[in-house]
């Protein structure tokens, strides 16, 4: 796995020759990035941050985010984001056998 900030690299790179070439209409020259790259890359990203998304409910709803603020700020309804949030934590405590207890008070 390449880490966080070479794939935000990867993506940026193509991105700012892919507006550049659009600008220019057409010949900013090849880019050091191809798209197939940038997109492999910026998929990495989003299970990357995806997967990480939980430890940042968890703490919003430490915080005292109510379960409505926790689906508005992620797309999804209340039903949504609390299964997802516990099905996150059943795949930490099947998978990886993590005590998981302290993270399911929130719920």
């Amino acid at each position: 796995m390449t880490n966080l900030a070479a794939l935000l690299d990867t993506w940026q790179q193509w991105n700012a020759h892919h507006v550049m070439t659009r600008a220019l209409g057409g010949e900013a020259g090849q880019s050091a990035v191809s798209a197939l790259e940038a997109l492999r890359h910026s998929r990495e990203l989003v299970e990357l941050l995806t997967g990480w998304q939980w430890q940042a409910v968890h703490a919003a709803r430490r915080d005292g985010a109510s379960w409505e603020q926790v689906a508005a700020t992620t797309s999804a309804t209340v039903e949504q984001a609390r299964a997802e949030y516990a099905a996150v934590l059943d795949r930490q405590e099947q998978a990886l056998g993590r005590d998981v207890s302290a993270y399911r008070e929130v719920l």
